[in-house]
């Protein structure tokens, strides 16, 4: 629970007051723990700003996909790809000032990456989806490599948006360029 708090502070500091200002010190003031306590789990702010990190982009991801495991299997593979990019977009909007923040402070990107022990569950989940939706993809398509490449291509371009064009999540435009060359990349037909 005290982790928790401290990565809670952390967030909150970071957004609201900036990087410079997010000292153990000031993290630990905003938490309403000690510093020592602070230090009992975090032993600097590299390693409060990386579980900060990793807890942030488990939320994220988790959120979207439990949203793609849930979904309904008879769907057009059109419509799984709206569902799938709307939700990681709209997952990332909801941390949007945070992940801007961290980007910055990270000299990075939010990694689209997940640790081994995850890694099956989540090929299983595009896997399935690429494999009940077969007849309507290309002749052409390669699964295992669209199983690789499709969560990068999607967070490679969410990660540009939010570094660069932060508007793109909200306007739509960024749904609709994802899903416009996803369509294409999967299917050959815009």
């Amino acid at each position: 629970m005290t982790v928790g708090i401290i990565l809670d502070a952390t967030a909150l500091v970071l957004v609201e007051e900036g990087y410079d200002r997010a000292t153990t010190n000031r993290i630990a003031e905003r938490a309403g723990v000690s510093i020592g306590s602070l230090y009992q789990y975090f032993p600097n702010r590299d390693a409060l700003l990386r579980a900060l990190h990793s807890r942030t982009d488990k939320q994220i991801s988790d959120g979207i996909w439990r949203i793609l495991a849930e979904r309904d299997e008879m769907q057009p593979i059109r419509e799984m790809l709206t569902i799938g990019v709307r939700t990681t977009i709209n997952q990332h909007a909801n941390f949007l000032p945070l992940l801007q923040v961290l980007m910055e402070t990270a000299s990075g990107r939010i990694p689209v990456q997940w640790p081994a022990e995850r890694w099956p569950q989540k090929h299983a989940v595009i896997r399935g989806i690429l494999d009940k939706h077969a007849g309507e993809l290309r002749t052409d398509f390669n699964v295992e490599a669209g199983t690789l490449l499709l969560p990068r291509m999607v967070g490679s371009a969410v990660d540009a948006a939010i570094a660069f064009r932060p508007d793109a999540l909200a306007s739509g435009e960024l749904e609709r360029e994802l899903s416009t060359m996803l369509s294409y990349y999967l299917t050959g037909e815009r």
